[in-house]
């Protein structure tokens, strides 16, 4: 039988242990019948046989029942005078493995009823055997508690056994519990930084073709300027989805948003037509990487706002860097925002932006409010401490 025939052997009779028991019990019944007949024995033996190797049919199931059944058989054949072990090693087999069974498929008291019960009804035979010496005290006690001491060894080893399995399905299931979180936080920043780019991008581009609309026909030198710069903006967009979603394989495959490149931003939105007031204090550069790419979204699409909702306003933006943290400050005067287009904190005026901002001063351990200003217009102000930065990119 090949190795694999034999793994499959074992796995189908580990499946049904019942007939297992039922098979070798039938087996045992049938050899110790062979053999006390063999032997010339009478009915006693003939009983007695059965009786001891019967109970192997039940060891797994009823364990202590099987001990008291088979060793009182032993005892009772003994008093009887019918000396059945000395007739066949099929009755000694039975015994040895209710009292194993007994030591492996019971608690620890029953095993210790068990394994008592057993030498004191082997020990309790012995007066009516022909010799009574202590080596007969000492070698059935040996026969009767090796098997027992195996038995409970396999058990702890199954019990450690089954405490690993279960340790290991746990560990298993946190696992896929943490790489099913990381999924979804990697979901989620792919969502922020896709919205965070496409939104203004798309949002410049819609307006500066726009312009190109109103003056292709009247200024095409100036039209053509302006679909330079749709294009040098859908290039840098493009090269930031590629950096984002790893498509270039190399870190060196775009600028990384960062603080340092807001008067870039600010040159593409007055380009756009959003009038940009830009004041920056403070070191930028050295920032944590999650701190700066997180400042940078938020000035971004608080001005991406300011264009789609408050056509013709002027915007100022403040970044104030200190000791402990960034200070962001946007907002607006809402100078052509019509009156009833988004009122003030409507889901409209942020949608998934303010979202998406809020969430990310949060994930840097910051805080971020966004509200109507008491003279008109919007604000968006936003505190990233650089004491408590972790990964929001």
């Amino acid at each position: 039988m090949t190795d694999d025939g034999a793994g499959a052997l074992r796995q189908w009779l580990r499946a049904r242990p019942r007939l297992v028991d039922a098979t070798v019990g039938a087996v045992l019944v049938a050899l110790g019948a062979g053999q006390v007949m063999a032997g010339d024995g009478g009915a006693t033996a003939l009983i007695a046989a059965g009786a001891m190797t019967a109970p192997v049919v039940w060891r797994r199931r009823r364990p202590l029942a099987a001990v008291l059944v088979g060793w009182s058989a032993l005892f009772l054949a003994e008093g009887l005078g019918a000396d059945v072990t000395s007739q066949g090693y099929a009755v000694v087999i039975a015994l040895v493995l209710t009292v194993y069974s007994v030591a492996v498929h019971a608690p620890l008291r029953r095993a210790l009823a068990g394994l008592a019960a057993a030498l004191a009804l082997v020990w309790g035979a012995i007066p009516f055997a022909a010799s009574q010496t202590v080596a007969d005290f000492a070698f059935t006690g040996l026969i009767t508690l090796a098997p027992w001491l195996a038995g409970r060894t396999i058990r702890d080893r199954q019990l450690r056994i089954a405490e690993l399995r279960r340790l290991a399905r746990e560990l298993e299931r946190e696992r896929e519990e943490r790489a099913g979180e990381a999924r979804d936080a990697e979901r989620s920043r792919i969502a922020r930084e896709m919205h965070d780019v496409l939104a203004h991008t798309v949002s410049v581009v819609v307006v500066q073709l726009g312009a190109v609309e109103r003056i292709v026909e009247s200024d095409p030198g100036t039209a053509r300027s302006v679909v330079a710069s749709v294009r040098a903006t859908a290039k840098s967009a493009l090269a930031e989805l590629r950096f984002l979603l790893g498509l270039d394989g190399a870190p060196t495959a775009g600028p990384r948003p960062s603080l340092a490149r807001l008067g870039d931003l600010a040159a593409d939105m007055r380009a756009a037509g959003v009038p940009v007031e830009l004041s920056v204090s403070g070191a930028v550069a050295g920032l944590p990487p999650a701190v700066d790419l997180a400042a940078y979204r938020i000035v971004q699409e608080s001005l991406t706002n300011v264009m789609r909702h408050a056509t013709g306003a002027t915007a100022r933006a403040l970044v104030v860097v200190d000791e402990d943290a960034v200070r962001l400050t946007v907002e607006d005067d809402g100078a052509s925002r019509p009156a009833a287009a988004h009122p003030p904190g409507a889901p409209g005026r942020a949608g998934y932006g303010l979202v998406g901002m809020t969430e990310r001063a949060r994930l840097c351990g910051g805080d971020l409010e966004a509200g109507p200003r008491p003279g008109g217009g919007f604000a968006v102000r936003a505190w990233l401490p650089l004491v408590r930065a972790v990964s929001v990119a």
